[in-house]
């Protein structure tokens, strides 16, 4: 049943009040912004539970054999033969994590050195060359590992880390240098 205005107050404000003419238009209107909206949260709701794919796989699976680019956990072995291939190369730099009386106890040969647990970790890891490849390492690979992360949130291309640090080394019979 539509309502039908007197003919005196067919031009009357309450009469166009009465009437509301695009009363079905808002509703459809509204009914479509909360669908969208619903759609909104639902899009975003799948993709919040969809797993992760890390950084280092994604980076891994791009780079080719051979390779000494991406991110990806390296053998002593590998480190090794890594170091020596890229010997003199200016885009590539050897980091040790460790302690600075860690350091000068022994370790790989044109290492650096940023202590992990030092404050200005952070500060001193923003300051390196973010297009550069390095080798990270540390005595066992656990600080080097948490190190990692750092490199990730600033945006580092090119990290390769030493799996089992200077433990490892040694147990491959290794050299390192005082």
């Amino acid at each position: 049943m539509t309502y039908r205005p007197e003919p005196d107050e067919e031009f009357s404000p309450r009469a166009e009040h009465a009437r509301i003419p695009y009363a079905r238009k808002r509703t459809t209107l509204r009914t479509m912004l909360l669908w969208l909206a619903a759609l909104c949260v639902a899009a975003y709701s799948v993709q919040a539970m969809l797993p992760r794919i890390a950084p280092d796989t994604v980076r891994a699976g791009q780079q080719t054999a051979g390779q000494a680019t991406g991110w990806r956990d390296v053998p002593p072995q590998e480190a090794a033969a890594i170091m020596e291939q890229r010997r003199g190369d200016d885009a590539f730099m050897v980091l040790d994590v460790r302690t600075p009386g860690e350091f000068s106890e022994g370790h790989l040969q044109g290492a650096r050195n940023i202590d992990f647990t030092s404050p200005e970790f952070r500060d001193r890891v923003r300051s390196l060359n973010r297009n550069r490849t390095y080798l990270v390492y540390c005595r066992s690979g656990n600080r080097s590992g948490k190190a990692l992360e750092v490199f990730r949130e600033l945006g580092f291309a090119s990290v390769l880390h030493m799996d089992g640090g200077t433990l490892a080394w040694n147990a491959a019979g290794l050299p390192l240098e005082k």
